[in-house]
C-alpha cells in the first residue's frame, strides 16, 4: 500500500473532515488492543502506527489553532460591537448640520425611509458610517445625473435619538437651521425637506 500525500491538500481541508481524521486516528492508536483486534485492524496499526500517528498529530494541531483562531475572531467582532454602540453618540455629534438634518429628517418617518440623492457626498459618508442603509438593490429613477434612491436609518440610530433627548433636539435643531437655509435658497424639493 503505497501512501502518497501533499501537505497542500492536507491544510486546506474542511474542519469537520479534519475533526474525523483526528477521531478516526485518535480510535485507531488509543483504542485498546482487545477492541483494534475486534474490527481487524491490529495489522494495519501494527504496519502504519507511525503514519497514523502523525496524521492524528497533525489534523489534532490544525484543529486546535483552527479553533482559536475562531475564539479570538469572535471575541475581536464583539469587542468591536461593543465600542461601536459605546461611540455611537460621540459619532453622531460629529456630523456636520446638513447630515443631522438628514437623519433627523428620517427618523421623522414612521417607516425611517426617504429618498435621497445617490450622488451626494453626505449621503455616501453616512452610508459608510453605516447611519443609514439603502432600502433596496434595485430602483426605478426618472433621472440618473439627480438620482433619488430610498435609504432607511439604521435601527442604532433611531434608537440612539429616542434614548438621548439632548442628542434629539441637537439634531432637531441642525435640521431646523437646514431647513431655514434651504427655503432662503429656494431650493425645497420634494425628496426629504
Amino acid at each position: 500500500m503505497k501512501i502518497d500525500f501533499n501537505i497542500k491538500e492536507i491544510l486546506t481541508l474542511p474542519t469537520t473532515i479534519m475533526a474525523a481524521l483526528s477521531l478516526a486516528s485518535g480510535i485507531l492508536l488509543f483504542s485498546p488492543t482487545v477492541i483494534i483486534e475486534k474490527m481487524y485492524m491490529i495489522d494495519f496499526r501494527n504496519k502504519y502506527g507511525f503514519i497514523i500517528g502523525i496524521v492524528f498529530i497533525v489534523s489534532i494541531s490544525i484543529l486546535i489553532v483552527n479553533l482559536i483562531y475562531k475564539i479570538s475572531v469572535s471575541f475581536s467582532k464583539v469587542k468591536a460591537k461593543k465600542k461601536f454602540f459605546a461611540t455611537a453618540e460621540k459619532r453622531l455629534l460629529k456630523m456636520n448640520t446638513y447630515q443631522k438634518a438628514i437623519l433627523y429628517a428620517l427618523y421623522q418617518e414612521d417607516n425611517r425611509t426617504l429618498p435621497l440623492p445617490l450622488h451626494d457626498g453626505a449621503v455616501r459618508e453616512l452610508e459608510q458610517n453605516m447611519m443609514i442603509g439603502k432600502a433596496t438593490t434595485q430602483y426605478l429613477v426618472s433621472d440618473l445625473n439627480n438620482a433619488l434612491f430610498p435609504y432607511l436609518l439604521q435601527p442604532w440610530v433611531a434608537d440612539e435619538l429616542n434614548n438621548k433627548p439632548n442628542l434629539l433636539s441637537g439634531f432637531r435643531n441642525a435640521f431646523e437651521l437646514q431647513y431655514d437655509k434651504v427655503s432662503k435658497q429656494g431650493q425645497i424639493g420634494d425628496h426629504y425637506w
